[in-house]
C-alpha cells in the first residue's frame, strides 16, 4: 500500500509539473516579448531625444544669430536717431538763420 501511495504522489508530482511547465515557458516568453518591447521603445526614445536636443541646439543658434542681427540693428537705429537729432538742430539753426538774413533785407 505504500509503494502504491508513492506511485501516486510521483504521479501527481509529475501531472503537476507538466501542467506547470507550460506556464512557467510562457511566462518565460512573455517576459521576453516584454523586455524585447521596452529595448525597443527605449532606443525609440534615445533617438528622439537626440533629435530634439539637435533641434533644439540649431534652434538656439538661429536665435543667437537673429540677436546679433537685432542688436546690430538696434546700434544701426541709435546711430540713426543721433544723425536725425543732428540733422534736426542743423535745420533749425539754418531756419533761425534764414530768419534773421530775411529780417536783414526788409
Amino acid at each position: 500500500m505504500s509503494a502504491l501511495l508513492i506511485a501516486i504522489i510521483v504521479v501527481v508530482v509529475l501531472a503537476f509539473l507538466l501542467l506547470l511547465l507550460p506556464r512557467v515557458r510562457r511566462a518565460r516568453i512573455e517576459r521576453r516579448h516584454e523586455r524585447e518591447r521596452l529595448g525597443r521603445q527605449l532606443r525609440g526614445h534615445r533617438e528622439e531625444a537626440a533629435s530634439q536636443s539637435g533641434r533644439a541646439d540649431r534652434i538656439a543658434r538661429e536665435a543667437e544669430t537673429e540677436r546679433r542681427a537685432a542688436e546690430a540693428h538696434a546700434a544701426r537705429a541709435d546711430e540713426l536717431e543721433g544723425k536725425a537729432a543732428q540733422s534736426r538742430r542743423s535745420a533749425a539753426f539754418h531756419d533761425e538763420r534764414a530768419e534773421e538774413t530775411r529780417e536783414e533785407l526788409d
